[in-house]
This record gives C-alpha cells, structure tokens and sequence, in this order.
C-alpha cells in the first residue's frame, strides 16, 4: 500500500481549510446595520401603517436606562426597522427640542413572510408570504 506523502497531505489540507474559511467569510447575518457604540430601544409592530411615537412614550422608555430625551439632538434621531433605516418625520414645534407634545411618525410594515423564505431550501414553498409563520409582530428600533 502506497501512502500520500506529508508535504502533499498538508497542501490539501491547506487548501480546504482557506476554502472553507473563504466560504464562511462571506456570509452576512442580517445585522450589518447595527453600529454597536449606540443605544437602541426596540418597540413592537403589529400593524402596517404610520406609526407615531409621541414625547411621553419615548422620554419613558429612555428613562428606564437613565438617558434624557431632552439632551439628545433631533437630528441624530433614528428609527430602524427590517434591517435597514426608516425616513421619519419629527414634529417638535419648530424650536428644534425634543419636549412634551412632540412626537416622532414614520411607515412601518407589519411582519410578513419577508423572513421566512430563510427557513426553507426552496423559497417557493412558503405557505403565504403576506402571515410570518412565526410571529406577527415585528420590532422596530429607535436610536
């Protein structure tokens, strides 16, 4: 029997490893739109539509981990949802403060089946893609 010298075993080897490394280098998670030096506060989506975000919600929910709304520069003022950023419109009374009475709108989609193709080999055989087969409620995210 005749066996496969070291140095032509180790080349194979070699080369497999830098393929598979490659192949798994250029996968994405979805979650490319995360910059991790920022705070996000998520909030449940049910239904599709404008949605408004009013003072008193926001300067509740950012309360809760310490921060002050009123400190924060409208124009920083972001909302993600369905993995990329969302156009909204800030109505704060035309003094550039975000204060009581102010609120926050913005188009939302509720979740559908714009996921579920992942969990099949064959995107086709989705049941419906207008009803998520796992929830129907989606989270948007306010930064």
């Amino acid at each position: 029997m005749r066996t496969i010298p070291q140095k032509i075993l180790t080349l194979i080897l070699g080369v497999c490893l830098f393929a598979i490394s490659n192949d798994a280098q250029a996968q994405t998670y979805g979650n490319e739109w995360i910059d991790y030096n920022q705070k996000y506060y998520s909030f449940k989506i049910v239904n599709t539509g404008i949605q408004r975000v009013d003072f008193n919600t926001l300067n509740a929910a950012l309360s809760q981990t310490g921060d002050d709304i009123s400190t924060i520069s409208i124009a920083n003022f972001q909302v993600f949802g369905r993995e990329s950023e969302i156009p909204i419109y800030i109505n704060d009374g035309g003094d550039g403060l975000f204060n009581s009475g102010d609120y926050i709108e913005f188009y939302a989609q509720q979740n559908d089946g714009w996921l579920d193709s992942l969990l099949f080999e064959d995107p086709t055989f989705i049941g419906d893609s207008y009803y998520s087969l796992v929830n129907d409620t989606i989270n948007y995210f306010f930064t």
